[in-house]
């Protein structure tokens, strides 16, 4: 029948909801923007319904649209699970494995997955990263999240790779300005962080130090801070192990340090990609554990 249903179709569909343009599903899937056009007017036709208003921005779906995308997305959901069904029986596991990574300068864990890589060599890595990581892993989104924390969702499952402590830094040129600031005299950064690691809990740390602490710049993340601190813009809190060159001010410590945990669904960890990649993080931590036995 013209008028069957094809995968095809509703995957198309899918991509052009989430880029916002036919263009942009295009780039995403490696096809040619006449071919996303084909299917989604093919899928229009087959549903009788139009699932797109063609606005100056770009493709704004209609209501019609996110009723289908409902079900699309369910679609897509079970398409995933049986190949990861698939995949996971593999003997040497293969194919894609959707990792959202959180921010390098609070944990940095491309050596780790380079290491992975070598291991595992037709495990191909997508990488991304996402403020809403747990959330994107509770739906289904992706396969494993590296997340800053220390109060994974419940419904995850995973491990603690390593604790990340914070402190009080700014620039040498800052420290220059001022002769033994204290923290009255002290310009502050505040970024907006994930889970634990949020605007409320940086501003518990400095109202430790002030009631009125003069916070000059706000920024989108750590990486951000780490930047505009060593510009001279001012002080921020940030992490021990990305702070060479700065200078740590004699501060009131924080009174919490983070886990970097890597996470995933239970409905996932079967999966012969998500199992590689656990064990291979487990091996490579008891390594350094009994390298460091070992000292």
């Amino acid at each position: 029948m013209d008028n069957e249903l094809s995968w095809d179709q509703v995957r198309y569909f899918i991509a052009v909801a989430r880029a916002g343009s036919a263009m942009g599903a295009a780039q995403r899937l490696g096809v040619g923007h006449a071919t996303v056009l084909r299917n989604i007017a093919q899928l229009e036709t087959s549903l009788g319904v139009r699932l797109f208003d063609r606005v100056r921005t770009g493709y704004r779906i209609t209501s019609d649209g996110e009723d289908v995308l409902a079900s699309a997305q369910a679609m897509e959901s079970q398409a995933e699970a049986l190949q990861r069904r698939a995949l996971g029986r593999q003997p040497n596991p293969a194919g894609r494995l959707k990792l959202s990574i959180c921010d390098p300068t609070l944990f940095d864990a491309l050596r780790l997955l380079a290491a992975l890589h070598k291991a595992h060599p037709r495990i191909e890595l997508w990488l991304d990263r996402e403020r809403d990581a747990a959330a994107r892993l509770s739906q289904l989104q992706v396969d494993a999240a590296l997340v800053v924390g220390n109060t994974p969702p419940e419904e995850l499952i995973g491990r603690q790779l390593a604790r990340v402590r914070l402190g009080w830094f700014c620039s040498p040129r800052y420290l220059a300005r001022r002769v033994a600031p204290a923290a009255e005299d002290c310009d502050f950064i505040v970024w907006a962080g994930a889970n634990e690691l949020d605007d409320a809990w940086q501003h518990a740390q400095l109202r430790r130090l002030l009631l009125q602490p003069r916070v000059v710049a706000r920024v989108g993340t750590h990486q951000d801070a780490l930047a505009a601190v060593r510009a001279g813009l001012g002080v921020a809190l940030l992490s021990d192990a990305h702070s060479d060159g700065l200078r740590k001010l004699a501060f009131a410590e924080p009174n919490d340090s983070f886990g970097a945990w890597l996470l995933t669904h239970p409905d996932l960890r079967r999966s012969g990609r998500v199992r590689a990649l656990f064990d291979f993080v487990a091996k490579a931590q008891d390594s350094a554990q009994l390298r460091e036995r070992r000292r």
